[in-house]
């Protein structure tokens, strides 16, 4: 795509304002129909779902150059400004970063009563495509090697400032096959920076832990333990999220997945750093995750992990393992599907 529309000026500051905040108008958003236009370029093709609703969001075909995008709408009157702060982590990753695990940002705009932005459109999120495969669950090589770049894009998220603060397999997704670009069903994306925090000052400072911390609305699966206990979140709590997700995705299930209130959660989650517990968790998994844990639970606030140890440990695990990572367990599925495509329904390709 080219002629982004995005200026220097909207890189500087996620306070300022990123869209013209002028109301006309109450189009109805999460109900758009295949035609319907948003903004001046974009064609809505059809929806896509939402598994907590917090986006609203189309696949949509450029009016002009005929090519797909995802985007995300949002009214102007929403009292939290989640596609505003996302727009700012994609702009400064556009800025100091060509990391492929983000996706691009084709276009940002406002109409009468709604901003938008238009990237990349990804494929099948992680807790879709983990459903999908035999057990419920990703073959250990592939499930490793889609950890790694799981945390590869949290890494460089972090390095640019920000914490994502609701990791979970359906905040990364593959990339959309189209025929051609057999490799792009082998990278992950990160997605969904709505709830994103700057953690990092300009000179690279850390900034102080806030006395009134953001509540956590994530899933209650992949909770970190300071969820429950309200403090502020830090790059420790993107990795135990990260953890969890890894768990699930390799071993099919995390031990607390049928509890309901979050102190329950919390409560089995300490339970399981050691002993039978531990062995419920981890039993099965290649040594290298109680590694990991250990690693991820000795962090503190003002520590920068030292993800490179955990790529080597899940190296390792890939090579132990006695399997090859790639294909990916989906790669022939996606495919087949291309070529015979099945009946239209929504896609499920973000959070």
């Amino acid at each position: 795509m080219e002629d982004r529309n995005v200026t220097d000026a909207d890189r500087e500051c996620p306070q300022l304002p990123e869209f013209d905040e002028k109301l006309n108008g109450q189009r109805d958003l999460k109900a758009m129909k295949p035609g319907e236009e948003i903004g001046k370029n974009w064609k809505v093709v059809k929806a896509i779902e939402s598994d907590k609703g917090f986006n609203t969001i189309y696949v949509a075909e450029h009016i002009q150059k005929k090519k797909l995008a995802a985007v995300k709408v949002e009214r102007k009157t929403e009292p939290i400004k989640m596609l505003q702060f996302e727009l700012f982590v994609l702009l400064t990753v556009e800025k100091k970063n060509q990391c492929k695990q983000f996706c691009k940002l084709f276009e940002k705009g406002n109409e009468k009563d709604y901003n938008y932005i238009a990237i990349t459109l990804c494929g099948k999120n992680l807790r879709t495509l983990r459903k999908r495969q035999p057990g419920g669950k990703l073959s250990v090589a592939c499930g490793l090697s889609v950890s790694q770049q799981c945390l590869k894009g949290l890494e460089e998220l972090h390095r640019l400032g920000f914490i994502h603060r609701n990791v979970a397999p359906s905040v990364f997704a593959i990339g959309r096959f189209t025929g051609d670009n057999n490799s792009d069903l082998r990278n992950i994306y990160i997605l969904d920076f709505g709830f994103a925090h700057q953690y990092m000052n300009k000179d690279g400072t850390l900034k102080p832990p806030s006395p009134n911390p953001w509540k956590y609305v994530g899933s209650l699966r992949h909770m970190p333990r300071a969820a429950f206990s309200r403090v502020e979140f830090s790059r420790m709590e993107d990795l135990e999220m990260w953890f969890y997700l890894s768990v699930e995705l390799v071993k099919g299930c995390l031990p607390w997945a049928h509890l309901k209130k979050p102190k329950d959660v919390h409560d089995y989650q300490k339970l399981c750093r050691n002993g039978l517990h531990m062995r419920e968790m981890l039993g099965g998994l290649p040594p290298e995750f109680v590694d990991i844990m250990h690693m991820v639970d000795k962090l503190s606030f003002t520590d920068t992990p030292n993800y490179n140890e955990i790529y080597g440990l899940l190296t390792n695990a890939i090579l132990f393992s006695g399997k090859t990572e790639f294909p990916y367990d989906w790669e022939e599925t996606e495919i087949n599907e291309f070529k015979n495509p099945p009946k239209p329904s929504a896609e499920h390709v973000t959070k």
